[in-house]
């Protein structure tokens, strides 16, 4: 069994050496502001529990792009789904 401890502190130094390689490249300033903090967190708790994806069945997807994302598929009126990808709103239960 893993201790959690380490777990934890094996997380916080991957995310800090990827963000030292990002200053170091030049696509992070030194200076942090309120956004990086909020992008360090969530790297930091996406590593410790990493998202799970809501899909829904490939055959309630999007007829037009195929987005399963169900995050992606907005549920309209008339029981209709409008696709947050590509943008076309189609009626799921006509297929």
């Amino acid at each position: 069994m893993t201790n959690p401890n380490h777990q934890l502190a094996d997380v916080l130094r991957e995310v800090t050496a990827g963000m030292q390689n990002a200053i170091a490249d030049g696509f992070r300033s030194r200076m942090i502001d309120a956004d990086d903090l909020v992008e360090v967190l969530l790297a930091i708790a996406d590593r410790l529990d990493p998202p799970v994806r809501n899909e829904v069945d490939a055959a309630f997807a999007c007829p037009e792009c195929g987005e399963r994302d169900s995050d992606r598929l907005v549920h309209e009126a008339d029981d209709l789904v409008r696709c947050s990808s590509c943008g076309i709103t189609f009626d799921p239960a006509a297929r």
